[in-house]
């Protein structure tokens, strides 16, 4: 009995220690996102990509997605409702092959890459 009580207060301590810990680390991670924006430091996504080099990265994030789509063709519509994410993958990569034709066409050497995020 003595060893089943001691067993119940070890695994209500651990969950104790847990939940803290848990808490600690979205403290921490919220406290590192406000440093970051303080900095303007990359999302940590795309440091992995683009190490945290002195570079000038230009970012463009789409607020039409499915207006644009719905331009583009008839199926977008029937598409964003059964699986929006398709469309918003498939919208994203046409866009990204439309700049870089659009660059390479005005003699601008760039790398064009589609980063998600979080």
């Amino acid at each position: 009995m003595v060893l089943l009580i001691v067993g119940v207060l070890g695994l209500v301590a651990a969950a104790l220690a847990m939940v803290r810990l848990r808490a600690e680390v979205r403290g921490l991670a919220e406290r590192a996102e406000v440093i970051a924006r303080r900095v303007d430091a990359l999302p940590p996504d795309l440091s992995r990509v683009f190490g945290n080099e002195d570079r000038h990265i230009i970012s463009v994030e789409l607020l039409n997605l499915f207006e644009l789509a719905h331009k583009e063709t008839w199926v977008a519509r029937p598409l964003s409702v059964l699986t929006p994410r398709l469309l918003r993958d498939l919208i994203h990569r046409h866009v990204v092959g439309r700049v870089r034709e659009n660059l390479t066409a005005a003699g601008v050497d760039a790398d064009v890459r589609l980063h998600r995020v979080r």
